[in-house]
């Protein structure tokens, strides 16, 4: 009897049992290890994880940190990487650490492991993900057809969109999104966790499986203007611009955003990205620093030749809210929303003043995630983007 019993007083409902959550999620601003490990841990007690995925900010003592949830969680796999800050419903900022845990009755993973990125090949790492994959379509349970694939890269190799190319034609048209991990704006090193393991100039392609609805997702909040600009000299290896329109590229940039070339600092840069357009949509190429030469050193690739135009803002709290509520309404109901967030966003915030009135919305449709270097979606490397995983309620 599946709703109901029969007792000696007649039959009488008996309540449904309340389904288990597929994914537990907790957050821990502590600053010592033990604290971290606990809080972390006891947030996603009663879970039956498939995999963990743990974020953790740069200023925070991630190695013990990863270590210690390793080993109270063994045999399960562990992904994650280091942050540039924590995006939940009660935080936005640069400290933090958040830990989720996906359920084995809603998920299926399997992972590619990527080494010594500087020597990436496209061919080569096609064939590790497309391994993965088969792998993954051989064990799965029938009910899981949701596929989606999540990326997590060295966010200082700046081989994000060899990578993303790499996954998306491996994948058969999975869902692709990733994230490239962050060092709280120090762009000195950034970690890769895998199963207890610290690692640099890696990457990770989480091929993931359920039996709940799923949406991958990108957006920004910016439209592009009607000025064009031309670059006229680029390092593109090194994500580097010389030159814009024949111009010291800070400079030329400075004066077309009408500030001192002094000026220029994180926030101006969030505040002002180019926009290149690929596929006919814009994209944002945002500039992550100048340098003493005058260049100009950008989050995504650049190459001579192509024509950037200056981004006007919309306003991120009616972009963010707009976006979340159409996600919302295709999936019926949001049981969580795992969030790759640009920095630069962050910083915007921080510079308007409205860091504050984001949070309502990030606990509203159950987000939550980090702060990083820049995000990927499909076969595209981005910058000052939102991109992730929403995934539905249960029916």
């Amino acid at each position: 009897m599946a709703d109901w019993e029969q007792s000696d007083l007649g039959i009488r409902d008996r309540p449904r049992a309340a389904p288990r959550p597929a994914i537990r999620r907790a957050w821990s601003g502590s600053r010592m290890p033990e604290g971290i490990v606990e809080e972390l841990a006891t947030g996603i007690f009663g879970c039956e994880p498939a995999l963990i995925a743990l974020f953790v900010s740069s200023a925070a003592p991630y190695d013990a940190v990863v270590r210690s949830l390793s080993a109270r969680f063994p045999g399960v796999p562990l992904i994650g990487c280091t942050t540039a800050g924590s995006l939940t419903e009660q935080r936005y900022e640069a400290d933090g650490a958040i830990v989720l845990a996906f359920d084995r009755s809603a998920f299926s993973f399997e992972i590619c492991l990527l080494e010594n990125l500087k020597h990436f090949s496209i061919p080569r790492g096609g064939e590790l993900i497309e391994t993965a994959y088969f792998r993954l379509l051989r064990e799965l349970e029938q009910d899981r057809s949701n596929l989606f694939a999540m990326l997590l890269v060295d966010g200082l190799s700046r081989r994000e969109e060899e990578i993303a190319a790499s996954a998306y034609a491996a994948l058969d048209e999975v869902p692709v999104f990733g994230a490239s991990a962050g060092d709280n704006l120090h762009f000195d090193t950034t970690q890769i966790f895998y199963n207890g393991a610290i690692l640099e100039d890696t990457a990770l392609v989480v091929i993931g499986a359920s039996n709940r609805q799923i949406e991958v997702f990108k957006f920004e909040h910016f439209r592009p203007m009607e000025e064009k600009l031309v670059i006229t000299s680029a390092d593109p290896e090194r994500r580097i611009v010389k030159t814009i329109n024949a111009e010291p590229a800070a400079e030329e940039y400075a004066r077309l955003i009408g500030v001192d070339v002094s000026a220029l600092t994180p926030a101006v840069f969030a505040a002002n990205p180019l926009l290149a357009r690929i596929g006919g949509d814009y994209h944002v190429r945002a500039i992550q620093k100048s340098d003493d030469q005058g260049a100009l050193h950008f989050f995504c690739a650049v190459d001579e030749g192509i024509v950037l135009t200056p981004a006007s803002p919309v306003d991120m709290r009616d972009n963010l809210l707009l976006n979340m509520e159409q996600i919302s309404d295709r999936l019926g109901s949001i049981e969580l929303v795992l969030c790759f967030d640009c920095i630069l966003r962050r910083l915007e915030a921080e510079r308007l003043g409205i860091k504050h009135e984001l949070l309502p919305i990030f606990k509203r449709f159950n987000m939550i995630g980090f702060s990083t270097y820049g995000e990927q979606f499909k076969f595209l490397h981005l910058s000052q983007t939102l991109t992730g995983l929403a995934i539905g309620a249960a029916e």
